[in-house]
């Protein structure tokens, strides 16, 4: 836990320069170093959060065939419901291993209706409209709600990153004003057997966005490892109101791998511990379509080329998702 630093990003919200200043640079260590920080000042309030914990354990507590009907169909991506192994994770880095234990119920932006972005062939998943289930009730106004949360924290992290790469504090802002992000309820089932060989709950891999804001599971104990520079994988285990914040491979390509997109996974539970189920929220903030990622200004040394070739944000992530899906 001491690789990952504890920042308050409140003072992104207060308008000092040199509090902001200070912030994003504290910041530029962490995406340098590891690529991880945990955050507290969030502001997302704590009933909220209690709301959609509650309903996500209800949903997940339906019958099998209820929650079949959520399968997001044929080309639509970030959706509905995934039952469990159905995502190889590990696949991103070339692993093949047995299929990862979990199970999601995945959102995007409750407004798209599908023909965002029409002129590109790739886009019209990620802006499928959402699969809402009938049951629990209410659980469409708190996750719409929940996600709402998730737009203005994401959105002040951006700002973050703008000020630890110095960049103007809105740099990003019309990069993320069309975006595709997807907020999933990660359920971690109770390991009723011994898992396959070589089967973790999430396969060791990086995540392919700008960034993900993750809530542990309220009871802690959720299993989260980071691969540290030397190698070795150390737990997470963030306080109860605290979320954990990295970055992904499209930011590490974004600042022409300035920022490091860590290699994490999440380890199969022992003991008592495997009886139990887990639950995280995850929100992943990936930009609009069509923003063009190529090397942001400052990232390249005088006389070097960037390391990497421009491509739209959506092509980036169309690629590395289908790679780990199963069906």
């Amino acid at each position: 836990m001491s690789a990952v630093p504890v920042v308050d990003i409140s003072p992104i919200r207060s308008g000092d320069a040199v509090a902001i200043a200070a912030l994003g640079r504290t910041i530029d260590e962490a995406c340098r170093k590891i690529g991880f920080l945990v955050i507290r000042g969030h502001g997302v309030p704590a009933d909220l959060i209690a709301e959609v914990r509650r309903l996500s354990w209800e949903f997940f507590a339906l019958p099998e065939a209820e929650k079949e009907k959520l399968r997001p169909p044929k080309g639509t991506m970030l959706r509905g419901y995934t039952p469990p192994e159905t995502n190889t994770l590990a696949r991103s880095r070339g692993v093949e291993t047995p299929p990862d234990f979990r199970t999601l119920l995945s959102f995007g932006r409750p407004e798209v209706t599908g023909i965002e972005y029409a002129q590109f062939v790739n886009a019209a998943p990620f802006y499928k409209p959402n699969i809402w289930p009938a049951k629990p009730e209410g659980l469409k106004l708190v996750f719409t709600a929940y996600f709402r949360e998730m737009e203005r924290l994401s959105g002040e992290i951006m700002r973050c990153f703008a000020a630890a790469l110095n960049l103007p504090i809105g740099f990003f802002n019309d990069k993320i004003d069309n975006h595709f992000a997807a907020f999933h309820a990660l359920h971690y089932p109770a390991l009723d057997k011994p898992p396959v060989e070589g089967q973790l709950r999430a396969g060791a891999h990086s995540d392919f966005g700008s960034l993900t804001v993750l809530l542990p599971p309220e009871e802690g104990g959720m299993g989260l490892e980071v691969q540290t520079p030397d190698g070795a994988f150390v737990p997470v285990d963030p306080p109860a109101d605290a979320y954990v914040i990295n970055i992904g491979d499209l930011m590490q390509q974004w600042t022409n791998d300035r920022w490091v997109s860590t290699v994490h996974r999440v380890q199969n539970p022992t003991g008592d511990a495997a009886k139990r189920a887990r639950l995280s929220l995850g929100y992943f903030c990936h930009p609009n379509f069509d923003a063009p990622v190529a090397a942001l200004p400052g990232t390249v040394s005088l006389g070097e080329n960037p390391r990497h070739a421009p491509i739209l944000a959506g092509e980036y992530m169309h690629k590395r998702i289908s790679a780990v899906r199963r069906g």
